[in-house]
């Protein structure tokens, strides 16, 4: 189990997504998680996030229909 998790409610983020990624990668400490909750964006965010799962297991991507953060923090 992690130590901790990093949770991203998104929405439309394809533009500013990747440098999260390359940040979460420069880290020293490895042992978390990284929850990203795609609240049913309409550009590319759900691809891009869902090939950095496939090339890393610590990353976590649920897509759900759009509802706001408040419901993308609940999910």
């Amino acid at each position: 189990m992690p130590f901790f998790t990093i949770f991203t409610p998104t929405y439309n983020r394809a533009y500013i997504l990747p440098q999260l990624y390359q940040s979460l990668c420069m880290q020293t400490c490895k042992d978390f998680e990284w929850l990203i909750i795609d609240d049913g964006s309409k550009d590319n965010s759900l691809s891009i996030c869902s090939r950095w799962k496939k090339k890393d297991k610590r990353i976590k991507v649920i897509d759900k229909k759009n509802g706001g953060v408040s419901s993308a923090r609940n999910e």
